[in-house]
């Protein structure tokens, strides 16, 4: 049976994936980040590494810095005032917009002008905004 995360992913339009992760790969990541990724995060880079679809690209494990979440959360980490617990899924590139995730899989959004601010409870509910766009 599929989790909620990866029957969510399935359901996006345009799907598109890289190589799937190991598990030697997201423990370093989680190493270089200094945290721990939500159970949903690990899942989905698991199985898929990093994917774009149609309303949404989000950060994974890969060679590709612009959608590496370990590179990508440095980088926001010395431009914005992100919390050192929380990590990328998703810079928008629209408004400055930055979603983070805890390691309890809260999402969140941020901008250089608006506080932290809890946007769902999951990955999964995040994936599906992006359906409902």
């Amino acid at each position: 049976m599929k989790s909620d995360v990866l029957t969510a992913i399935t359901r996006l339009e345009n799907l598109h994936f890289l190589t799937p992760a190991t598990e030697s790969q997201v423990q370093k990541a989680e190493e270089e980040l200094g945290l721990k990724f939500a159970d949903e995060y690990r899942e989905y880079v698991l199985k898929y590494g990093v994917i774009s679809a149609k309303n949404i690209e989000l950060t994974g494990i890969t060679t590709a810095k612009r959608l590496d979440v370990v590179a990508v959360t440095k980088q926001e980490r010395l431009l914005n005032s992100i919390p050192q617990d929380m990590y990328v899924l998703e810079n928008i590139a629209i408004e400055g917009i930055i979603i983070l995730q805890d390691c309890s899989g809260n999402v969140f959004s941020i901008t250089q002008n608006e506080p932290l601010e809890c946007i769902c409870k999951s990955l999964s509910d995040y994936i599906a905004l992006s359906i409902d766009k």
